[in-house]
């Protein structure tokens, strides 16, 4: 993450905050450069705190603060984070595409006139709430689903299905040709499956999404959907939108 920092001509990378003088002293120098400076600040130890309440400390009294962005595994720090004036807050470990969204923030920051020191209150405020938002915990999804049989109980891994169909009071898991029969409903095993994995394409069908090979239009909201094993689906207009967004 330092790399992608560093690669930011207009601003002065200072620390993996873990010590308040040399913090200082580089913020002192970023500023004499007239290069706005720019602090990753990890808040789950106490020291870590100690660094953002001393920048607010000098920022109290004058002094020139860095952009500061919050990286941790702790997500109880946040809000006393927001009060010492970060910009973001991310959790370990850091999703890339996440982590980028933090650095365009940071970038609009240093690019707004006062970047220096001066707050944009109003777009932090919401910029705060958006990664407050951020932290709610994900739902998580099982890697496996259990399937009764006269013998007992074995296991598909959800990695593994290619498609879901429904089958009367059943629902059928397919896996490299084979069928595994659930009892569960088609809004039953919806809620079970990741839906960045998966897609209901049908009332009676969702579709492991990685397994899609080719999806063409077929008129009136609906698409043909030809999977990995050349099965062919239709989808129902309800349903195109999902459609519509895999294919952007």
């Amino acid at each position: 993450m330092r790399t992608r920092i560093v690669l930011m001509a207009t601003a002065s990378f200072v620390a993996s905050c873990s010590f308040v003088v040399p913090v200082r002293v580089t913020i002192a120098q970023a500023s004499q450069r007239g290069q706005p400076p720019v602090a990753l600040n990890s808040p789950g130890a106490p020291v870590g705190v100690a660094v953002g309440e001393a920048v607010a400390a000098d920022a109290e009294a004058g002094e020139a603060v860095p952009s500061l962005v919050c990286v941790t595994v702790y997500d109880a720090h946040a809000v006393r984070a927001f009060d010492l004036g970060a910009i973001d807050y991310l959790v370990k470990p850091v999703d890339i595409d996440r982590f980028d969204r933090a650095i365009a923030r940071l970038q609009a920051r240093l690019s707004a006139p006062g970047a220096a020191g001066e707050a944009a209150g109003g777009e932090e405020l919401r910029a705060a709430l958006r990664a407050l938002a951020e932290l709610r915990p994900r739902p998580r999804f099982p890697a496996r689903l259990p399937i009764r049989d006269a013998k007992g109980v074995y296991f598909v891994a959800t990695g593994d299905i290619d498609r879901v169909e429904a089958e009367g009071n059943y629902v059928a898991l397919v896996t490299a040709g084979r069928r595994h029969l659930l009892r569960d409903s088609m809004r039953g095993i919806e809620a079970k499956l990741d839906p960045e994995r998966f897609a209901r394409v049908h009332r009676s069908a969702i579709v492991a999404i990685d397994r899609i090979r080719r999806i063409e239009p077929w008129g009136h909201g609906e698409y043909v959907i030809t999977m990995s094993d050349g099965t062919k689906l239709t989808s129902s207009r309800t349903h195109g939108e999902r459609l519509q967004e895999l294919m952007r």
